[in-house]
């Protein structure tokens, strides 16, 4: 092939020679027939685009080759950096997920913070042993020296009051 532009019954010639070869030393060197194909394709479109502009200074089936290599490994490339570009995506949405739902927990918990505060102050104090220290009905009765039933009255008031400051809220 000499530098000058080739029309298109040459290049329909040179497609119909090397096509199914060039298919053949792609698939040895991806086990992909597929992409083998669509690399052999896009070599002879990479070649009809710039047949103006390319010079071929060893064989042409040399040259078809070496094309089509280079191709296959800028097709690693580009899937290699798509992979790695999805990746780092997938873990910034990861971050970005659990950033948000800490912000969310953190903003349940200090509206549930104030409610609690809005209580009057002997429910408030029963409702705080009963969920952050875990007492038992009777244990708060005995240590804050009230019936269990004052115990039951109080939370029972709490849980209401709570409901009702943090609706729509939540």
């Amino acid at each position: 092939m000499t530098p000058t532009a080739i029309d298109q019954r040459d290049f329909r010639k040179l497609f119909d020679e090397h096509y199914n070869l060039l298919c053949n030393y792609l698939n040895k060197h991806s086990r992909d027939w597929d992409l083998s194909q669509e690399i052999a394709q896009k070599t002879f479109v990479k070649l009809w685009e710039k047949r103006n502009e390319i010079s071929i200074n060893s064989s042409l089936k040399s040259y078809l080759f070496q094309s089509a290599r280079n191709t296959l490994i800028d097709h690693y490339r580009s899937a290699k950096s798509a992979s790695h570009h999805a990746e780092k995506y997938s873990e910034g949405i990861s971050d970005t997920e659990q950033v948000d739902t800490e912000v969310n927990g953190l903003a349940v918990t200090e509206k549930i913070a104030w409610a609690v505060e809005q209580l009057k102050p002997k429910t408030k104090e029963i409702f705080l042993l009963s969920k952050q220290e875990g007492l038992t009905y009777d244990e708060i009765a005995s240590y804050m020296g009230i019936s269990k039933r004052t115990v039951e009255y109080n939370m029972r008031n709490a849980l209401m009051q709570l409901k009702e400051l943090l609706k729509g809220k939540i």
